[in-house]
């Protein structure tokens, strides 16, 4: 059995929730990412999930000794394996996780920014069901309609150039650091993020070394 604990870094629209979708589907690894996370203990009323609420109400970061409890609880559970994806930000979670887990590897999907701007403006979200699309490779079989509920198909308010740009500003802000640190351990492998999803899960399966 292929038990693995990974990390997924890679800005947005580098495709970490895909491919860490189709792994998990293969190996049986835990797909964990923070904003699930939040979601399911708010969903559920949990301790933790009510005090992170009251952050997120407010618009501000929920504070790492919270976020720290969330994971451990998660990770600790996923007995076959996980895949972090959006986490470590900085590195005060990195050496928590250094000091609570073990880390086998860690796959930085790489693209570059004007190709991130390029995918996330292509996205469309509809207004009705709430389902995903991407007219540069997730097309609806009608434009502007979802197959699903024949919603509208929009784009979201924050999918803007400017917004998107900041936003990955912030990521290299705050993994750089990270990506350091990992490639100093001979923990991070490289992958080019621009190439087909296929091409990307066979890159990925190969660097950690997996049948």
């Amino acid at each position: 059995m292929n038990k693995m604990n990974i990390i997924l870094i890679g800005i947005q629209g580098s495709g970490k929730g895909t491919q860490a979708k189709l792994l998990s589907e293969k190996y049986g690894w835990e797909h964990i990412t923070t904003g699930d996370l939040f979601r399911r203990n708010i969903e559920t009323a949990t301790e933790l999930g009510l005090k992170a609420k009251i952050f997120i109400d407010k618009g501000e970061l929920v504070p790492d000794k919270y976020v720290f409890l969330i994971v451990k609880d998660a990770l600790e559970k996923a007995v076959d394996g996980f895949i972090l994806d959006g986490f470590p930000r900085n590195m005060e979670q990195v050496h928590f996780l250094q000091e609570n887990f073990d880390i086998q590897q860690v796959v930085l999907l790489e693209l570059s920014d004007d190709k991130a701007v390029e995918r996330l403006m292509a996205r469309r979200n509809c207004v009705k069901c709430k389902r995903d699309y991407n007219i540069l490779f997730k097309k609806p079989q009608r434009d502007g309609i979802c197959d699903i509920c024949g919603g509208e198909l929009v784009i979201r308010d924050d999918d803007t150039e400017k917004a998107i740009r900041k936003r990955i500003e912030k990521f290299h802000n705050e993994t750089n650091q990270v990506i350091g640190y990992y490639i100093e351990k001979g923990l991070l492998s490289t992958v080019n993020a621009g190439q087909p999803v296929e091409s990307i899960h066979n890159e990925i399966i190969s660097r950690l070394g997996v049948e």
